[in-house]
């Protein structure tokens, strides 16, 4: 499993929540949000950045959380 951070522009609404529910979502300043979790490979990352265009949530920034 490798973590990974996302920063997306959007609000965390109860569809986000729902759409992500293995991220821990937090909102930012500036009308986005960070979610932070573990995916299995890079095709399921994909699969996130997908569901999140399809929600309308624009992708500002990702980033791979080494494992220490």
């Amino acid at each position: 499993m490798t973590g990974y951070a996302i920063v997306a522009s959007g609000t965390t609404s109860p569809l986000v929540q729902a759409a992500f529910m293995s991220f821990t979502i937090e909102p930012l300043e500036g009308g986005r949000i960070k979610m932070v979790g573990t995916l299995p490979d890079q095709a399921a990352l994909h699969g996130v950045l997908h569901r999140l265009q399809d929600l309308g949530l624009g992708i500002v920034d990702v980033h791979l959380i080494e494992s220490e």
